[in-house]
């Protein structure tokens, strides 16, 4: 699969690969708005990626989610 289809509403769990070496994947959507999280090949890349936005500190809610281990398939973690 290549690119985003652009007529297609975005789902929950659609992960796309950048060029960048960046993963994202849509977490939520709602209200037409998306919420996605992506993951950086490495510190470098993010803090090129960030340099230029404005901190805004720490989001609360998702600072108290669980380690992303907590939701790792039971494949993935070896338990059954």
């Amino acid at each position: 699969m290549t690119g985003h289809d652009r007529g297609r509403t975005p789902q929950k769990g659609d992960e796309y690969s950048h060029r960048d070496g960046t993963t994202e994947v849509v977490f939520t959507t709602q209200d037409d708005r998306v919420l996605t999280f992506r993951e950086y090949p490495d510190a470098d890349s993010f803090d090129r990626t960030v340099s230029s936005a404005t901190y805004r500190g720490v989001n609360e809610d998702v600072a108290s989610l669980p380690e992303a281990s907590a939701f790792a398939d039971a494949d993935e973690t070896g338990d059954e």
